[in-house]
């Protein structure tokens, strides 16, 4: 099941559906930093490739809970 959640309410070990240029990644977050304009995220895929990107405050996040 996927729930939209805030960008700011983004914790590591979440499941975060993440769209690529190579489709849609889920990916369980390694690191969750807060900035000012927002937060930068890491985590890696099911085959263990690091992706890193960031959100504003306030973007809905797809998250996917078990």
């Amino acid at each position: 099941m996927t729930i939209d959640v805030l960008a700011e309410d983004l914790q590591p070990g979440d499941l975060l559906e993440l769209s690529t240029e190579f489709g849609t990644q889920i990916l369980r977050l390694t690191a969750v930093e807060r900035r000012t304009h927002g937060i930068k995220f890491m985590g890696r895929n099911h085959h263990g490739t690091l992706y890193s990107s960031g959100m504003k405050y306030g973007q809905p996040a797809r998250c996917v809970r078990q």
